[in-house]
């Protein structure tokens, strides 16, 4: 039966009290026990075996608990104390390694490998946290080290970004990292360290703390937007104004993310079948998934005339891609509309991830179901699509509410006849714009005056 030992060692001390041979004139002899307590007992082990875990009694036990835990599920894996004294930031290569070949996650329902980039930016997360808690060997990861990293993650998400504070959602990726990080030295290194060492230390709300919430953007501004980017001069990266129209264009009617526009080529295009689409590889996409999303008409027949004038090779080539927010948030200042929009709940942004946003959120607009709206947007979890990426605007929430049936009145017969006539010319006027593009005109109608 798995039991706690602690070891026993017999040497001889002369008069003087050093240590001496057993036959010395004078000599004593002593017995002393270890410090540690070692784990004997344990299931598949070899008889008589015992390896040293800790010194304090409590940590011990919850050590041995572990390896019988590991023993009864076939993995009677012995620690190696040798690694005690490693070098936490020397192990890093090998937790690369096994990082980069998808064998350094808990996950074992995880079929595909991260990215170089992910490897690299998990890597790099766990070596901040090794620096910034002073975590040097495999001992310092001891019942310490959990207030530690707590301590470290709290203190960094309380300082603003430019002194090397974060938000919420990287503190979260922060404390996923060294908990993966100490699971890969308890499982795949054996390491003397519970492999649930950081599974205490608190998360962050993610979801109700964000730094750079996004907003969509209407079909006024859209149109607003669209505009002036094409008639714009010069070019930003590479790319001009005309470039960029289609750019904005098919990420709106695409869903596609600015990675996933970055590789596109003509061949990617097929404009000809019914409905026309636009596709691409597992490999180009960001859940490493194929994908295939429909085009509206109107934004396939303008595809079709530009993409006639494009050399081989990618579409829309450059580095845009590195500062797609840089690049439109100049499109937006030249087209009159605000970047940052103060809202009730902290302000929002209308970067280039908002044009995913926007085409969500219009599709939710026109009445597209969840289900629907989940497959275009390719995500795993629909309460992703509809928490996060569609956003009900004020006016569509008070439309929401007149369609009420109250006791005592009717609902109202025109939802439109309490706008002024200015009101209701802009909302027209920003309908036409997008129709207009969506279906491939040039010009847009002009309401008449009296």
């Amino acid at each position: 039966m798995a039991h706690l030992v602690k070891q026993k060692k017999t040497y001889h001390v002369g008069p003087d009290g050093k240590r001496c041979p057993k036959d010395a004139p004078g000599a004593k002899k002593v017995t002393e026990e270890s410090s540690k307590w070692y784990a004997a007992g344990v299931p598949g082990w070899p008889k008589g075996k015992r390896v040293p875990l800790a010194t304090r009694k409590e940590v011990a036990q919850r050590m041995l608990a572990d390896l019988v835990a590991n023993a009864e599920r076939g993995q009677a894996h012995m620690p190696a104390a040798d690694l005690n004294r490693a070098k936490l930031p020397e192990l890093l290569a090998g937790y690369e390694e096994d990082l980069r070949h998808g064998l350094a996650s808990k996950t074992r329902s995880a079929k595909r490998r991260p990215s170089d980039g992910q490897v690299r930016q998990s890597v790099q997360r766990v070596r901040d946290l090794l620096a910034g808690c002073g975590f040097v060997s495999v001992s310092d990861l001891n019942d310490a080290a959990p207030a530690k990293l707590a301590k470290y993650l709290a203190g960094r998400a309380a300082r603003p970004r430019k002194q090397g504070g974060f938000s919420a959602q990287s503190g979260e990726f922060f404390r996923k990292s060294a908990k993966r990080f100490v699971w890969w030295l308890s499982v795949r290194k054996r390491a003397p360290v519970r492999a649930d060492l950081f599974d205490d230390v608190p998360g962050f709300d993610a979801k109700h703390n964000r730094v750079h919430a996004r907003r969509h953007c209407p079909p006024a501004e859209l149109a607003q937007l669209l505009d002036a980017t094409r008639a714009a001069e010069g070019d930003y990266r590479g790319l001009t104004g005309e470039d960029r129209y289609h750019l904005y264009l098919t990420a709106f009617a695409s869903g596609f993310r600015a990675g996933e526009l970055a590789v596109l080529t003509p061949t990617h295009f097929d404009l000809a079948a019914t409905p026309p689409a636009v596709t691409l590889t597992a490999a180009e996409t960001k859940n490493k998934k194929p994908a295939r999303n429909p085009l509206p008409a109107g934004v396939a027949a303008q595809l079709r005339k530009y993409l006639s004038t494009r050399p081989p090779g990618v579409v829309w080539s450059g580095t845009w891609a590195e500062k797609p927010a840089k690049m439109l948030k100049a499109d937006l200042k030249r087209a009159g509309i605000p970047y940052r929009v103060d809202a009730q709940d902290g302000p929002r942004y209308l970067d280039f991830h908002a044009l995913r946003h926007s085409f969500v959120s219009a599709l939710a607009a026109a009445g597209v179901g969840p289900k629907e709206l989940q497959t275009l947007a390719r995500h795993s979890d629909p309460q992703l699509t509809l928490s996060v990426y569609t956003h009900a605007g004020t006016d569509a929430l008070a439309a929401a509410v007149d369609r009420l049936q109250l006791p005592g009145g009717e609902v109202a017969a025109n939802p439109l006849a309490s706008l002024s006539r200015a009101e209701l010319e802009e909302a027209v006027v920003g309908l036409l714009g997008v129709v207009g593009t969506l279906l491939g005109q040039a010009a847009v109608p002009t309401l008449p005056t009296t």
